[in-house]
């Protein structure tokens, strides 16, 4: 990923995070906006040229989708393009990658949901005929969502759902089963992402957790799991791990670095 697309996401995720009342239907009217944006050569230029005004792209944005977003999943839209992307297809990319982390954040069980996913991924992976049922660009959408329905229906919950749903609109990767692997691991991402693994010296009180909790979330952009370590050695300070991070601000560090100083 180039390093524009690599700082957009990062900014997209971001103000994903501070939307307070995304849903399914958030996740749903993001991956509208990345199907639509898929599908149009012509509006995806348009939306992602970093020499067009922002104020310019907005009004295309409004006009396109505005009568079909809720007003906190519009702003999202108008935040991303105003954002610079390496190349065009990064932008529904990313919009498609948002509506997977809304379904993520919002599962009561992440586990259980990424199990459905694979479920559906084996089912699909061990029938070569439905696989290319599934993948094949002969079908219309249409046939393949109806398809998809007559095996799900009733068997899996609506958030894996709409994700295999998605799945057959994805440009993301040509194999159907494929595009359900690439959503299983961003759940899995999410789920890493969304842990906060500490080690102090001392148990900490309910006040500092919830300081701790609080500037951990003002730095990442979302409510984090708390997974506190009680490591002695460590002196003091605290050691903070989110999804491969750290923030290391234990004694024991800084002793170490002032007698490598010395």
């Amino acid at each position: 990923m180039a390093s524009s697309t690599r700082a957009s996401r990062i900014a997209a995720e971001q103000a994903l995070g501070a939307i307070t009342d995304a849903n399914l239907d958030t996740a749903r009217q993001l991956f509208a906006v990345a199907n639509a944006l898929q599908q149009s050569a012509q509006l995806r230029s348009l939306l992602s040229d970093p020499s067009a005004e922002t104020a310019g792209k907005e009004h295309i944005v409004r006009k396109a989708f505005g009568a079909k977003l809720s007003e906190s999943t519009l702003n999202l839209v108008i935040a991303l393009v105003g954002l610079r992307w390496s190349a065009t297809r990064d932008l529904p990319k990313t919009a498609e990658s948002l509506g997977v982390r809304v379904i993520a954040q919002l599962a009561s069980d992440l586990d259980g949901l990424q199990g459905e996913l694979f479920q559906i991924q084996q089912l699909v992976s061990s029938d070569q005929e439905l696989e290319l049922a599934l993948s094949s660009n002969r079908a219309s959408s249409e046939q393949k969502q109806s398809l998809l329905e007559s095996l799900l229906s009733g068997k899996v919950s609506e958030s894996a759902a709409l994700l295999a749903s998605q799945a057959v609109s994805s440009r993301a990767v040509k194999r159907y089963a494929a595009v359900l692997d690439s959503f299983g691991n961003a759940l899995a991402q999410v789920a890493g992402e969304s842990v906060a693994n500490i080690r102090v010296a001392r148990p900490l009180s309910e006040s500092q957790l919830a300081k701790l909790g609080d500037a951990l979330k003002a730095n990442f952009g979302r409510a984090l799991q708390l997974n506190v370590e009680i490591a002695p050695e460590v002196v003091g300070g605290v050691h903070v791990a989110v999804n491969g991070e750290v923030i290391d601000a234990t004694v024991l560090t800084k002793l170490t670095q002032a007698r490598l100083q010395l």
